[in-house]
């Protein structure tokens, strides 16, 4: 990874690729490589030293994540750059599709995949555990953060809103955001959110039935908010 604060990298023509909340991302080539920028911006409802900071921080708990996730043995995005002063990362494009598209695709086209969906379940899981175990908390687990790509390594991606030494109950809420965005968007398959689960207390490394408890509170808590309305 190097520091392009000095600006001295050529950039091509980017095109813009999607955009959240709080950033943008966009496609481009670096050096022969088929990579991404995503360039945090200003938002002007915060104070502007806030907001500088916010962004700045952000952008490093991001690519650390990364970094500590694929130190850890998980995929990851390759970092290529990192320019703290313009709030960029430029990172690996990864080919793909995201797990979303895949489920999607299996319910849709009706796909044989030789009995393929379970071990992708079991191995979401199983990233997920080990990237608790290592002490990173996600922030945004959805099946569209995790890429499938042709040799079916999962790659997860989007670390966006990452934090380190999470609590139970930050694992806790991982667990919920996740299943939650899965069983809305693939409510088709929604038995099998327990086959992520088991994934999950396979690699988790610590006291895994703490976090189960604690991820039914938080279901609890939920569904609570959902009946209330």
């Amino acid at each position: 990874m190097t520091d392009c604060n000095s600006h001295t990298y050529l950039i091509p023509i980017m095109e813009i690729y999607k955009q959240g909340a709080e950033s943008k991302i966009f496609t481009t080539m670096y050096s022969d490589r088929k990579a991404i920028i995503k360039e945090r911006f200003s938002r002007q409802y915060r104070n502007n030293l806030l907001d500088l900071n916010i962004r700045k921080e952000r952008t490093k708990a991001e690519v650390k994540a990364i970094l500590k996730c694929k130190l850890g043995g998980i995929a990851t995005p390759v970092i290529y750059s990192l320019d703290l002063n313009g709030y960029k990362i430029i990172m690996e494009y990864i080919s793909g599709q995201t797990v979303n598209e895949y489920l999607t695709n299996m319910k849709d086209n009706k796909l044989d995949d030789n009995g393929n969906l379970k071990k992708v379940l079991m191995n979401i899981g199983a990233i997920i555990g080990k990237m608790h175990s290592l002490g990173v908390f996600h922030g945004d687990l959805t099946t569209s953060n995790i890429i499938k790509k042709d040799d079916d390594t999962l790659v997860l991606i989007d670390f966006g809103l990452s934090h380190f030494n999470p609590s139970v109950e930050d694992k806790a809420v991982d667990l919920y955001v996740l299943e939650r965005a899965f069983v809305s968007t693939h409510s088709y398959f929604t038995d099998l959110f327990a086959v992520i689960i088991d994934g999950y207390k396979i690699a988790y490394e610590l006291d895994v039935q703490v976090v189960l408890n604690q991820f039914q509170n938080v279901r609890g808590r939920g569904r609570k908010r959902l009946m209330i309305g």
